[in-house]
């Protein structure tokens, strides 16, 4: 239908205002479009052989100040998990930082790696697991969290000289769980940002779940790793703990085998802009489109 405006070619729609929420899962570049943000950072999480791997730093800033020019953004790996070799007692990784590099940056801790026998784990965003000690009775403390970010992995012990029980890894809201006589570690939880950033991301919305620990031949570990894509260890298997969720910080599952390994999961930055302009879909007639432009409330991108 022919008009004065110069005819309606589709449907027309009316400028809207909303949420917009950009995540990376990889490094990239964040180009703003308001003065401030909710930003969530989160690191990879901590490789594992034996206790569960540490959760990676998460850290949330509502109403972050964004500077007028691009933000560069770093995501990080989760921790490799080389098993043992015959030579060296622990060879896993920790998890790498995730950077949101602002004029005031925000910068999440990668996760301690779960430690094999006879040491503790790494400290991290959160701490990771320890492994037990070839000594009967004696206590191994969990790698340390960093404050604001994460809490500590749990410690292993080893009541008899056939079995010891290693610690899980700690989680964003939770510390690892304490090996007992009778059993290992859990995985310490995440913490659901949900609320802000809906569950399509993370582990449905969870984010630095620790991993879950193995024993050594009395019985399996806790089966669950944390919420937040924590790895999971199997109740009946040595080597089929999983590593931790891509995306979502989580530590490795811990296990038994020299050559079973868990890899932590990578991180994750997202970055939540309210009240931003966005283009409705549709063919705008072209009055509404100069309108729009006149008011101000037309976007180009």
């Amino acid at each position: 239908m022919a008009s004065s405006n110069g005819g309606i070619l589709g449907v027309t729609n009316i400028p809207e205002r909303g949420d917009l929420i950009t995540p990376f899962t990889a490094p990239g570049t964040f180009n703003p479009s308001k003065t401030a943000a909710d930003v969530l950072v989160v690191a990879g999480g901590g490789g594992t052989r034996g206790g569960g791997g540490g959760a990676g730093g998460a850290v949330f800033n509502p109403a972050h100040p964004l500077p007028a020019s691009p933000v560069t953004i770093t995501v990080g790996a989760g921790g490799d998990a080389a098993g043992w070799d015959g030579s060296t007692v622990n060879s896993s990784v920790s998890g790498s930082p995730s950077v949101f590099a602002a004029s005031s940056p925000i910068t999440a801790t990668g996760g301690g790696y779960g430690a094999a026998d006879s040491i503790s784990g790494a400290s991290g965003g959160s701490g990771g697991g320890s492994g037990y000690s070839g000594s009967i009775g004696a206590v191994i403390p969990g790698g340390s969290g960093t404050p604001g970010q994460g809490n500590n992995g749990g410690s292993s012990t080893r009541p008899s000289p056939q079995f010891g029980n290693r610690g899980g890894g700690g989680g964003a809201s939770q510390a690892g769980g304490n090996a007992g006589p009778g059993n290992s570690g859990t995985g310490g939880n995440g913490l659901d940002y949900s609320p802000t950033f809906g569950s399509q991301y993370g582990d449905s919305g969870y984010f630095g779940g620790g991993g879950s620990a193995l024993s050594a031949g009395q019985t399996p570990g806790g089966p669950a790793g944390g919420l937040g894509g924590g790895g999971d260890c199997s109740p009946t298997s040595p080597d089929a703990a999983s590593n931790g969720a891509a995306n979502t910080g989580g530590g490795g599952g811990g296990r038994n085998s020299p050559i079973g390994t868990s890899n932590g999961g990578s991180g994750m930055v997202l970055v939540k802009e309210s009240d931003v302009l966005r283009n409705t879909s549709g063919v705008w007639n072209l009055q509404g489109v100069y309108t729009a432009v006149k008011a101000g409330n037309w976007s180009s991108s």
